[in-house]
């Protein structure tokens, strides 16, 4: 059975489908790679034997105007005590829109609570 697609609304909804579709197919996943230092003299690792007050992963966010968005997590190193140098962690593939982005590193304890999102913060720029 063959249609016609002589009528103009027809037509503009079958060309705005196909560049949402366009759209979509073109955004590019990046990954974001973050490497920070932590003082663990405050709160330790947690470990098989210290399950409280300690420190059992840290969190990326992307800071936006309405609020954060998390775009990770990543464990604490294996062993980790005092100042540890260059803690790194990637995301998996990501949308980021072309533009400046903040990106900020929490650190969450065993009982939930985060760090102030503010103390460990960059600016990124992301090209198309």
């Amino acid at each position: 059975m063959k249609t016609k697609l002589t009528n103009p609304r027809t037509l503009l909804t079958v060309l705005f489908l196909a560049f949402v579709t366009l759209f979509v197919s073109v955004q590019h996943k990046k990954r974001i790679i973050v490497t920070f230092d932590y003082d663990f003299g405050l709160h330790p690792a947690c470990s098989l034997t210290v399950t409280k007050n300690c420190i059992k992963q840290f969190n990326v966010y992307e800071i936006a105007a309405d609020g954060r968005i998390k775009l990770f997590s990543l464990p604490v190193p294996g062993g980790a005590a005092g100042i540890v140098k260059g803690i790194t962690g990637t995301s998996p593939r990501i949308v980021l829109p072309a533009g400046e982005h903040i990106v900020a590193v929490t650190a969450e304890s065993a009982e939930g609570f985060e760090s102030n999102p503010g103390a460990c913060t960059t600016q990124i720029q992301v090209k198309r």
